[in-house]
């Protein structure tokens, strides 16, 4: 080989001439990537709150919505099974009159019938 009349990089620049340079580097980008990651994750909360709220706010809607259907549906129930016990406490005092009719309103069953009819619609629109 020729001899190099420049010195070799290793004979010059040393292992604590890098370790210095590395460490200044360093220490010069530290408040930079310290300011950019804080910024980051700020934005990163802040998208995150919102996407919260968003979700929250979708969450009461569904949650009104069940409840106002959930109200409606107990109403219907409870107008059901007030009619039908109204309908079986008409009906047993009917059978009863129907049963217990006295022999001079035998002929006149269609006015027990008639009244039965009239209580059922009594039901239906009142209850």
């Amino acid at each position: 080989l020729m001899p190099s009349f420049l010195p070799h990089a290793r004979d010059v620049i040393t292992e604590d001439d890098i370790q210095s340079w590395v460490s200044a580097g360093f220490r010069a980008a530290i408040p930079l990537m310290f300011t950019e990651t804080r910024e980051v994750l700020l934005f990163a909360m802040q998208e995150h709150q919102k996407v919260l709220s968003e979700q929250t706010l979708a969450m009461m809607r569904t949650m009104e919505a069940q409840s106002t259907a959930m109200q409606g549906t107990i109403e219907t129930q409870g107008r059901q099974v007030s009619r039908l016990i109204a309908f079986g406490g008409l009906t047993a005092l009917f059978s009863q009159l129907w049963q217990d009719l006295p022999d001079w309103l035998k002929v006149r069953k269609w006015m027990v019938a008639c009244s039965y009819g009239v209580g059922v619609v009594a039901i239906i629109t009142c209850i």
